[in-house]
């Protein structure tokens, strides 16, 4: 299974639910951009989002 590292390790996301909530929390993310992140219910085009955004992104196989 892979999943997502945000931040050199600072949090790591298997499920899209968790990393929705955590980030949206932790970063304050809204708008339209961001619903729209939250409608695609993908790990990918989340951390495209965070990368266009200025956040450390990758994938590891867990």
């Amino acid at each position: 299974m892979m999943k997502l590292v945000v931040n050199c390790g600072e949090y790591e996301f298997t499920r899209f639910d968790r990393a929705i909530t955590t980030l949206a929390e932790e970063f304050g993310y809204e708008g339209e951009a961001w619903e729209m992140v939250v409608a695609s219910g993908d790990l990918e085009i989340l951390s495209d989002f965070l990368r266009d955004d200025g956040v450390d992104t990758e994938f590891e196989e867990d």
